[in-house]
């Protein structure tokens, strides 16, 4: 057995459910036309290092420190590091979102434009259920919520709240651009609440499908957008 087809043997992958890559190689290898005897083996080496190519780049690793070092040196990664990067619960508990969170909670809407938060939070809402607040270093710190809720029948008295409130479509849902010092009203369920500006004096409040997007920091209005966008 090769140093790279031990190292594979003791790679420890969690990742979903996927094709099966090493027998759609190993069928495109077998397709093309026969090579010299040595040649299968050299071949058999090269899906097996494609495939450990596609688990270090896609998967969720979790592998012992031998055999991740004997892999990447055989593809020629020798300086890079894989980690599994943990939130962090004391970042940010300075803005009272609530319970910090040791992980993000599965199927919790993320906003692909910014991938992983740093910090999390289970915030509490005005009818007794809860968000999650996702919170981004930056710079500029990022907060992103998204919770069932509407603000359409607060935003006109929101607005005398602020400096400046501008309406914008955002993917034929509506939203509200509101800057300056502000807060707004929602409501949730049968209760009304109240959140307070947390972290900037820009905010991005969309409405989705019963959803409140909520995004807030020092951004363009462009980048705020793009990052209510991708939320799913």
């Amino acid at each position: 057995m090769s140093d790279l087809e031990r190292a594979l043997r003791e790679l420890d992958v969690a990742w979903p459910e996927t094709p099966d890559l090493a027998a759609a190689v190993m069928t495109r290898v077998a397709a093309r036309e026969a090579p010299p005897r040595r040649a299968p083996r050299r071949r058999l080496i090269l899906a097996y290092a494609a495939v450990a190519l596609v688990v270090l780049a896609g998967g969720t690793l979790a592998v012992s420190p031998d055999a991740r070092s004997t892999v990447l040196r055989w593809l020629g990664l020798g300086s890079v590091e894989i980690r599994r990067a943990p939130l962090e619960p004391g970042l940010g508990r300075e803005l009272g979102l609530g319970q910090p969170l040791a992980e993000v909670p599965r199927g919790a809407p993320l906003p692909r434009a910014l991938g992983t938060p740093d910090a999390a939070y289970e915030t509490m809402l005005a009818d007794g259920s809860t968000a999650v607040s996702l919170l981004y270093r930056g710079p500029p710190r990022v907060l992103v919520q998204s919770f069932r809720a509407t603000v359409e029948p607060f935003i006109e008295k929101t607005v005398a709240m602020s400096s400046q409130v501008e309406r914008v479509t955002v993917d034929g849902a509506r939203g509200y651009w509101i800057t300056g010092a502000h807060g707004f009203a929602y409501r949730s369920g049968a209760a009304a609440g109240f959140e307070e500006q947390r972290l900037a004096d820009r905010t991005l409040l969309v409405e989705r499908d019963g959803l409140l997007i909520r995004v807030e920091g020092a951004l363009a209005k462009e980048r705020a957008v793009a990052i209510a966008r991708s939320v799913e």
